[in-house]
């Protein structure tokens, strides 16, 4: 009988918010509303366990007016089956067996980022394939990158993106690398190959699930550390990788990082603006230190910092003003705007 009264009233309370909030999809892909977690019986239930709190967040789906966090509300108060896998919770994702003080130099090592990709393209002459972009690994199938990797302008100068590389740390070697196959890519609805890139973000769904391993592992997203927003400071250190653009020209055949400092957003637009570039809130600004930037080929890689034990995707390089130059810092996508939409169109 309680299970009956329960039942009943998550119906009528998804039949009472239907006309007020939107649909969303929650971690096991089942379809339900977005509302005040008060109001769904199912995910109050679950804050009782480490899972459902895990399920809590990984429903997160958007604020309301007054800035309070919405959750996707169905019968589910837990992970069932194969969707546990969407998104993998703290103790997968982000971890690095290297030492956190290596980060004061410039090279990494074999296992340092695991889960960044490079994605490779097919030239227009049909040459031998080229990468000219890079990723974040944030699951099993899925890799996140940017918009402008994978459509518009950038695809028509270089060629078809046919494939995805994990586990690389040397181009010339690619040891203990696996090349993956593309099953399909979702570009965000509303991205503009202009000046500002807005909404530069895009997902690739992977041909086959990919084994995790010491140099291939995902990356954390700021939902999965509790905290949607995660707030930053003016000046707090961040970290780039990437194999693009160095100091003499050329790309780097290895993996390189670099600590840049995160610029508020008042700051860098107003500096963007300089230009007549317009930036938004789903938008952030690190840099800004001469020679201290991500560059030509970094596009799509990830902006991180170090959270709770592990590393958690920031943003996603987008463009910049030049490369490395004083206060010009890069603009990223900031990946916390995104957490609904990513998990909208994942599918385990």
């Amino acid at each position: 009988m309680k299970v009956f009264v329960a039942v009943f009233l998550c119906i009528l309370i998804v039949r009472n918010v239907r006309a007020q909030y939107k649909e969303c999809r929650n971690p096991n892909q089942r379809t339900g509303q977005c509302v005040d977690i008060s109001w769904c019986p199912a995910l109050m239930k679950s804050r009782s366990t480490n899972s459902g709190v895990h399920f809590i967040l990984a429903s997160f789906c958007g604020y309301d007016r007054n800035n309070q966090a919405l959750f996707c509300c169905t019968w589910d108060s837990d992970y069932d089956g194969e969707a546990s896998n969407v998104l993998p919770l703290q103790d997968t994702c982000g971890g690095d067996i290297v030492n956190l003080n290596i980060l004061s130099g410039k090279k990494t090592v074999i296992s340092e980022f695991s889960w960044m990709a490079l994605l490779y393209y097919r030239p227009l002459n049909g040459g031998n394939l080229v990468h000219k972009c890079a990723g974040s690994l944030i699951n099993h199938r899925y890799v996140l990158t940017a918009a402008h990797c994978v459509t518009g302008r950038y695809i028509l100068g270089i060629g078809r993106l046919v494939s995805v590389k994990l586990g690389v740390h040397d181009t010339r070697t690619a040891k203990d690398s696996i090349s993956m196959a593309i099953e399909e890519i979702h570009v965000h609805e509303n991205y503009t190959d202009g000046y500002n890139f807005l909404n530069d973000i895009a997902l690739i769904r992977l041909e086959s699930k990919v084994d995790y391993s010491a140099t291939i592992r995902p990356i954390c997203l700021p939902s999965t550390v509790g905290n949607m927003g995660m707030s930053m400071r003016d000046g707090q250190l961040l970290y780039v990788s990437g194999w693009g653009r160095t100091l003499n020209g050329q790309s780097s055949p290895t993996k390189l990082k670099v600590e840049v400092g995160y610029w508020n957003n008042i700051r860098c637009k107003a500096r963007y603006f300089e230009q007549h570039i317009a930036l938004k809130d789903s938008q952030i600004c690190a840099g800004g230190q001469k020679h201290a930037d991500s560059c030509e080929g970094d596009s799509g890689g990830p902006l991180m910092s170090y959270h709770q034990g592990v590393w958690v995707l920031q943003g996603i390089v987008s463009f910049g003003y030049n490369c490395g130059l004083a206060n010009w810092p890069g603009v990223y996508t900031k990946v916390a705007s995104y957490d609904y939409w990513i998990k909208e169109k994942m599918r385990p």
